[in-house]
């Protein structure tokens, strides 16, 4: 008989305080968005299956875990191995698993006992590889049944809540774990893979930052004695530049000539731009 299986926080051990601030916590913090936005996915099979709408799948935790043991019966969980070699595993509560199975396969009598068949595995089989979609394209999985990697992986509880014939409203657990080996892939794609947005972002927001570009007309050498003592009110003769420089900053641009056009001075640039080098 397979025992029932039911990952919790009580089976997670505390945190180790090294992994704060490393990409695992970027990974769980990603997958916690990409579970929310595909999670209706599973709701629609469920329902499907049940031939009900009245079925709900919500997180309920997805924790960083370090325990080599999650497992204590590997023959009534279902795994996918990614092409990387990485497994991700779930365990549904045999409840639920073995209602849908006799929903799914069209049962004329309701089973009672808790005991997981051969076709409720394989039903089980076939949401694992739907979450799999969730984290990557199917092509990069296939069905595993090999042990997943010991180590700190990520686990995923959701809570299925759906309505029983016989037992009224129902809420039951689907555990998901990666192993420490996807966690690692993942963690890798994470840290390679570009940002496709940040260069035209970045580009962006460069043209549309103001400058401030300094025009220099006239430049005049006074004695010292003189500029110490200039007071309020005194005049200076002054002569513009012929070829006035323009900066940003205290980088040199280009220089440009004086005009004067509908009653107002402009600048017009010179056909050479000077190099800054």
């Amino acid at each position: 008989m397979a025992s029932e299986y039911s990952l919790t926080l009580e089976h997670a051990q505390s945190l180790n305080i090294e992994l704060l601030g490393k990409p695992i916590h970027r990974v769980k913090n990603k997958l916690e968005d990409e579970f929310k936005r595909s999670s209706h996915s599973l709701r629609q099979a469920i329902q499907s299956w049940l031939n009900s709408s009245d079925v709900d799948v919500t997180i309920q935790t997805i924790t960083i875990n370090s325990d080599n043991h999650q497992y204590h019966d590997f023959e009534s969980i279902s795994a996918m191995q990614h092409e990387t070699g990485g497994h991700l595993s779930i365990h549904l509560s045999n409840l639920l698993l073995i209602h849908l199975a006799d929903q799914f396969y069209g049962a004329s009598i309701e089973r009672t006992t808790d005991e997981l068949s051969a076709s409720d595995l394989r039903l089980q089989e076939r949401i694992a590889k739907l979450i799999s979609t969730w984290i990557a394209p199917m092509e990069h999985w296939h069905s595993s049944q090999a042990i997943p990697h010991q180590g700190t992986g990520i686990v995923a509880t959701l809570a299925i809540t759906y309505h029983h014939p016989t037992s009224g409203n129902m809420t039951a657990n689907l555990a998901i774990q990666l192993d420490s080996v996807l966690v690692q892939t993942l963690a890798d794609e994470l840290t390679q893979a570009p940002n496709p947005h940040i260069a035209s972002d970045f580009q962006h927001v460069l043209q549309a930052t103001p400058v401030r570009l300094n025009v220099q007309l006239s430049q005049t050498q006074l004695p010292l004695t003189q500029v110490l003592r200039l007071q309020p009110d005194d005049i200076l003769p002054i002569n513009l530049l012929t070829n006035v420089p323009v900066h940003i900053g205290k980088e040199r641009l280009f220089t440009g000539r004086v005009a004067e056009q509908d009653g107002q001075l402009v600048l017009i640039l010179n056909n050479e731009k000077e190099s800054n080098s």
